[in-house]
């Protein structure tokens, strides 16, 4: 790449795609090391009017023609799920690198293929899973790590929005289907479970139950009514890889939360989000700790901490994102692989399968190590 400059295409980058919009496209035209070239849509007409916009040199309404073109090294794939395989393949045909949205892929199927696919062509792919760059889950990481809290005991996570209920909008209708690959489970659940993993390490095993509560949804710009078969109502019990009791339980249709506890010996991490939607990814984070004397049972000597870790910068999923660009260019020009990729995808893509088979089967699953 010539003058250390990352030229990039972007499928699904019109301005008016919401995710693109507020994350991917300002990230990139202030990011000194990319520049956007290319841009791919499904009408032609935004795709012209979002590359003269962003001035781009190129319009696309073919992804593979995007993903051919000379003027673009790294492909970002921000489109819904169901399309996320067959634009990444079509990269990885062109031995472009690749930043691709959570889910990797509608089934883990998927995603192995397109983690081996992508190996092989030696090239980076990056997967989305931006809460990984926030300050407060990077410090609560190494402060376990440290050993501030003690041995850790046990963790309990929260997660609720008020979405993926009994009511949407047009724009967000299809994740009520199960065969989209993007639901409760694999969004807000994906995001959530993949921070707590992060933190404290894999599950070893685990029992889950998921209800649905919701068997249709009102779409809130016609009123009409849409059938709706996603859980909205998912509970996990297990034991991480070092021994960890883990409690989790994800909500659609209720009042939106996040919280993440970790009780050690000497402590407790507590993670939440102000003003939350019930997606971990979205940043704007607080971390408290509690400290409390060994060997005494009174609450007097109980210490309270709010930890201040994040600039007003780092509290918006625009700024996680830009770590994540930040850390993949160090990648491609370095030659390492410090980004978040789609192995890690797969790994989170069968933890979920394991939430999906014991809650169908009613047995406990024992995940590989």
């Amino acid at each position: 790449m010539k003058n250390e400059l990352i030229k990039v295409g972007i499928i699904g980058g019109s301005l008016n795609n919401q995710w693109a919009s507020k994350t991917h496209i300002p990230v990139l035209k202030e990011n000194p090391f990319y520049q956007i070239t290319a841009i791919g849509t499904s009408k032609l007409e935004t795709a012209k009017e979002s590359a003269r916009v962003l001035n781009a040199s190129h319009s696309f309404t073919d992804f593979k023609e995007l993903a051919k073109s000379k003027d673009v090294d790294l492909v970002v794939v921000s489109v819904k799920v169901p399309f996320h395989c067959e634009a990444s393949i079509a990269a990885i045909e062109e031995n472009k690198h690749i930043y691709c949205e959570w889910p990797l892929g509608i089934a883990t199927m998927q995603a192995i293929k397109l983690a081996k696919l992508a190996d092989e062509a030696n090239i980076h792919h990056a997967i989305g899973l931006q809460a990984r760059q926030s300050p407060e889950v990077n410090y609560v990481k190494q402060a376990i790590k440290q050993g501030e809290i003690g041995r850790v005991i046990s963790c309990t996570m929260q997660v609720a929005t008020q979405g993926k209920g009994g009511i949407t909008d047009e724009a967000n209708s299809y994740i009520l289907k199960r065969e989209n690959g993007a639901n409760l489970l694999t969004i807000n659940g994906g995001h959530s479970l993949d921070v707590l993993c992060y933190i404290l390490g894999d599950f070893r095993e685990l029992s889950a139950l998921m209800n649905t509560h919701y068997t249709e949804a009102l779409i809130q710009e016609t009123g009409v009514t849409i059938p709706k078969d996603t859980a909205d109502q998912i509970l996990i019990q297990g034991t991480l890889i070092d021994g960890i009791s883990a409690s989790v339980h994800i909500q659609g249709g209720v009042y939106p939360a996040f919280q993440l506890e970790i009780r050690g010996e000497k402590g407790v991490f507590r993670l939440t989000q102000n003003h939350s939607s019930g997606h971990v990814q979205f940043g704007n984070l607080k971390l408290e700790k509690v400290r409390y004397p060994t060997y005494s049972l009174s609450t007097e000597s109980v210490y309270f901490k709010d930890i201040k870790v994040s600039s007003i910068k780092d509290n918006n999923p625009k700024d996680y994102v830009e770590k994540a660009y930040n850390v993949l260019a160090n990648d491609i020009f370095k030659h390492k692989n410090q980004t978040p990729n789609f192995n890690d995808a797969v790994k989170l893509h069968q933890l979920l399968d394991a939430v999906r088979t014991s809650a169908e089967n009613g047995e406990k699953i024992l995940l590989d190590k």
